[in-house]
C-alpha cells in the first residue's frame, strides 16, 4: 500500500505531457491533458506559423529539441518516430527566470563589490589558511608592486621583512583561533624592494575558511611621528637647557638678597665685636688688669662669632640642590624660611605672624629645600613690595590650613596689591613690577610648586593686598 501511495506521488509531480502522433501533416492520435480536438486535424492547425515552422525544423532532425510557449504555457519538444512529445516546462521554466535573473543580479553585486573594493583606500585582500592570497584589490597591488596573478604565488608572510615572518604567521593562526586580529603592525617589502610600515587587520570567515586583509601604509604617519619625537625631544631639550639657566639665574638672584641677608645679619655682631676689640684696648692700658672682665669679653666674642657661623650654615643649608623627597614638617620650615630674613623683617619694623589651623596636617612628603625656596620668593617679593611703598603698619601673615587632603599656605600681606590686568601674568618669566626685578623669582615658585612639587600656586587680590596660595597634598597618616 505503501508503495503504492509512493508511486501515485511522483505521478502527480510528475510534468504535464501531450502526445502527438502525425502522419503527413495530419494528426492521427493524441495523448494527455488536450482541451481541444486534435485526432485527424492537420498540424498548422493548432499552432502559430512561427512555432509550426519549428515543429517542422524539429522533424528534419536539425534540432534535438526546442521550447515552445503554447496555449499560455512554456512546453519542451522533442520527436521521434512519427511522434511530438510536448512536455510542460512552465514551473520549471519560471523557476529557471527566477534563478537566471538572481544569478544576474549575483554577478552584478559581485561587479559592484569589486568596485568598492577596487576603489577603497586601502589594501583588501582575500587569504586562505596558510595566508596565501586568493584576491588582492588594485589598492594593494599597487601598494605592493605586484599583479593578481603573481601576488597567486605570494603571502601575507613572504611579503613580510624577515623578522615580521613569524609574527605574521602567529597573526594569521590568531585570526582563525579568535576570529579577529586589529592593527597588527610589521614592515612589509615590495617587489622592488622597498620597505614600508603597514597596520593590518584580519578577519576570519569559518563559512569559508578564508580570512579577509585590510592593509593600511603608515610609512608617512611613522615617519611623522619620529620627526615629531625628535621635534618634541629637542624642544623638550632646548626648554631644559631654558629651564636651567633660569634656575641659575634664581639661585643667583636669591643668593644675591641672600647675602644682603647675610649682611644685615652680620653688621650688629661686628659692630658688638668692634666695641669689644676697642675695649681690649683699654683693658690692656689699664694699670689693674681684670681678668674677671676679660673671661665675660671672650665669651660674648665666642657668641657672637658662633652666631656668625650658624648664620652661614643656615645659608648654606637652604642653597644646597636637592632633589630627594623626605618627609618634613611644614611648620619648621616655614619658621627656618623666615629666620633667614628675620633681621632685614625687624630693621623695616614688618610684622610676620603665623597662624595655624587647629587640626591641620603639617606633614609632607616632598622636596623640604625647593618648598623653602619657592617660600622664600613670595615672601621676598611681599618684603619688597611694603619697603618700596612704605607702607605703614607693614605686616606679612602666613595661614596655614587644611583643605581636603591637602594643606594650603595662604601668604596675604598689606602692600596694596598686584596692579596687573591678567594677575596670573605675574608667574610668566621676566615679567615684574619692580624695577630692579628680574621677573625670574615668582616663575620659579611657580614650576617648584607646581611641576616638581605637583602641588599648585595662585594668586589674588583682596582689599588690603596679594594673597598667594600654596597648596600641597598632605602626607597620608595611614
Amino acid at each position: 500500500m505503501q508503495k503504492n501511495n509512493n508511486f501515485l506521488t511522483i505521478l502527480n509531480n510528475l510534468p504535464e505531457i501531450i502526445i502527438l502522433v502525425v502522419k503527413n501533416d495530419t494528426i492521427i492520435d493524441s495523448f494527455g491533458q488536450i482541451k481541444e480536438k486534435f485526432n485527424n486535424s492537420k498540424l498548422y492547425e493548432h499552432f502559430s506559423k512561427v512555432t509550426y515552422n519549428k515543429l517542422l525544423l524539429l522533424k528534419s532532425k536539425n534540432i534535438d529539441n526546442l521550447t515552445i510557449y503554447w496555449n499560455s504555457k512554456d512546453y519542451e519538444v522533442s520527436y521521434f518516430d512519427d511522434t511530438y512529445y510536448f512536455k510542460d516546462v512552465t514551473k520549471y521554466r519560471n523557476l529557471y527566470l527566477e534563478l537566471k535573473k538572481s544569478l544576474r543580479d549575483l554577478r552584478s553585486k559581485k561587479e559592484e563589490l569589486h568596485a568598492v573594493f577596487d576603489l577603497a583606500g586601502n589594501g583588501i585582500s582575500i587569504l586562505n589558511e596558510e595566508g596565501t592570497f586568493l584576491y588582492a584589490n588594485k589598492f594593494f597591488q599597487t601598494m605592493m608592486e605586484y599583479s593578481m596573478e603573481e601576488l597567486y604565488n605570494e603571502s601575507c608572510i613572504s611579503l613580510s621583512s624577515p623578522e615580521y615572518a613569524q609574527p605574521s604567521k602567529s597573526a594569521v593562526q590568531r585570526a582563525i583561533e579568535e576570529g579577529i586580529v586589529e592593527r597588527f603592525r610589521k614592515i612589509c617589502v615590495t617587489k622592488s624592494g622597498k620597505k614600508i610600515n603597514a597596520s593590518m587587520s584580519l578577519s576570519y570567515i569559518k563559512s569559508t575558511n578564508e580570512i579577509v586583509m585590510i592593509t593600511s601604509d603608515i610609512t608617512s604617519d611613522v615617519k611623522y611621528q619620529e620627526d615629531l619625537k625628535r621635534r618634541i625631544n629637542k624642544e623638550v631639550q632646548s626648554r631644559t637647557k631654558q629651564y636651567e639657566i633660569m634656575c641659575h639665574q634664581s639661585r643667583l638672584a636669591s643668593m644675591g638678597e641672600m647675602i644682603e641677608s647675610i649682611a644685615h645679619q652680620w653688621r650688629q655682631p661686628l659692630n658688638s665685636l668692634g666695641v669689644i676689640v676697642q675695649g681690649l684696648k683699654h683693658l690692656n692700658n689699664s694699670e689693674n688688669f681684670d681678668f674677671d672682665l676679660l673671661n665675660e669679653m671672650e665669651i660674648e666674642m665666642i657668641e657672637k662669632i658662633n652666631y656668625m657661623s650658624e648664620t652661614i650654615d643656615d645659608f648654606s643649608n637652604f642653597f644646597k640642590i636637592s632633589k630627594e623627597k623626605k618627609n618634613f614638617n611644614i611648620l619648621n620650615s616655614v619658621k627656618d624660611t623666615i629666620k633667614l630674613i628675620d633681621v632685614q623683617l625687624k630693621n623695616e619694623n614688618i610684622k610676620i605672624n603665623v597662624n595655624i589651623e587647629e587640626g591641620v596636617n603639617l606633614e609632607l612628603y616632598s622636596l623640604e629645600n625647593e618648598f623653602r625656596q619657592a617660600l622664600l620668593n613670595i615672601i621676598q617679593n611681599a618684603l619688597d613690595i611694603l619697603i618700596l611703598r612704605k607702607q605703614l603698619n607693614s605686616f606679612i601673615n602666613i595661614d596655614i590650613i587644611q583643605n581636603g587632603n591637602f594643606t594650603e599656605l595662604n601668604i596675604s600681606d598689606n602692600g596694596g596689591g598686584i596692579c596687573m590686568k591678567n594677575i596670573e601674568q605675574i608667574f610668566r618669566p621676566y615679567v615684574t613690577t619692580k624695577k630692579q626685578g628680574n621677573g625670574i623669582g615668582l616663575y620659579m615658585s611657580k614650576v617648584i610648586i607646581e611641576h616638581n612639587m605637583k602641588g599648585n600656586l595662585t594668586v589674588q587680590n583682596n582689599q588690603m593686598g596679594a594673597v598667594f596660595t600654596i597648596s600641597l597634598k598632605s602626607k597620608d597618616e595611614n
